[in-house]
């Protein structure tokens, strides 16, 4: 709390004295932030009024999310980037995780299988569950993790996740923990994966489609966005590849319907994928994304039922994880 009591008096003094272009130090950091035209004035503004925000919850020790923020004064803030680009802003700016803000994210991840803890409010929460259960808000709050599990699977596609289910998949590789963030997940998602992996030191496997998207997806869980709000130790570098790997496409002789071709975002996003450090430092990674290129082409993981309906619950990954084929 002194940390943002100290930028709210920064902010003041500099308003009070009329300065323009506004400097700011980014705290523990010999660099600044600067606001310097003209249309940069209200979102100053708007970073005070989150200070502000942020000062009352920490002295009234509750938290709030985004979303809650947002709907408390839609007026204000226009529409939910300007918040969050705000909250982005703010956290750079104090070089601190958000959560020690108290403001949180909503979650829109799902956790199903062989796992249950204690939320914030002490209640067990068993995630066997036909459909999954929805991710905590505040995983920080979390206890007592206990499963049976011998690995996590953390699959792209909330399609993908119900097939699992629906298809019985601990029967085919023991039991597990499945988690989806929907596509690109959301920072609780990320965070409560992060956390599986402290507290029970299991396997995790990521199941993404052979496409760029899918390995993108793979790098945020696994090595952190490019967003610098990643100071909140949200990676979990353990995390392996387990498929759909691109280079299982020719070999697993996927029919031809099951194909799409790349477009040109596609190869846009393979570019930039490979000019990472995170990716041009893995070597194993890296040419999974040269064999994309050659094929010219790119395979979701519903493809595979194309092969048998249920290949990738009986065939596909207990194969992978008996020879831990993963990357």
């Amino acid at each position: 709390m002194a940390r943002v009591e100290e930028y709210i008096k920064l902010v003041v003094a500099a308003i009070s004295r009329g300065d323009w272009p506004l400097q700011l130090p980014i705290h523990g950091s010999d660099k600044m932030m600067t606001w310097k035209a003209a249309n940069q004035r209200r979102k100053c503004l708007l970073l005070f009024h989150l200070l502000a925000k942020s000062h009352a919850l920490l002295r009234t020790n509750t938290t709030s999310t985004k979303r809650d923020i947002y709907y408390e004064d839609v007026s204000l803030w226009g529409n939910q980037p300007v918040l969050d680009s705000t909250v982005t802003q703010m956290t750079r700016l104090l070089n601190i995780p958000r959560r020690c803000l108290n403001i949180g994210a909503t979650s829109k991840g799902l956790v199903a299988g062989s796992l249950n803890f204690l939320d914030g409010d002490g209640k067990l929460v068993d995630c066997q569950s036909p459909t999954g259960i929805l991710i905590p808000n505040d995983v920080e709050k979390l206890s007592q993790f206990r499963s049976k599990a011998f690995h996590i699977l953390l699959v792209e596609k909330d399609s993908t996740f119900q097939k699992l289910i629906d298809d019985k998949i601990e029967s085919f590789i023991g039991e597990c923990i499945l988690i989806t963030g929907k596509g690109y997940p959301d920072v609780n998602t990320r965070r409560f994966l992060r956390r599986l992996w402290d507290e029970l030191q299991l396997p995790a496997l990521a199941l993404v489609d052979a496409d760029p998207h899918g390995i993108s997806i793979l790098a945020v869980y696994r090595f952190g966005s490019q967003n610098l709000e990643d100071i909140e130790h949200l990676s979990t570098p353990q995390l392996r590849f387990i498929g759909l790997q691109p280079s299982d496409i020719e070999p697993l002789h996927i029919p031809d319907e099951a194909k799409l071709p790349l477009t040109q975002r596609d190869r846009s996003l393979i570019d930039s994928l490979t000019q990472r450090p995170s990716v041009t430092e893995n070597q194993l990674l890296h040419e999974q994304l040269t064999v994309l290129r050659r094929l010219n082409c790119k395979v979701e993981i519903q493809g595979l039922t194309k092969i048998h309906p249920q290949f990738l619950s009986r065939t596909y990954l207990p194969a992978k994880i008996q020879s831990k084929s993963w990357i």
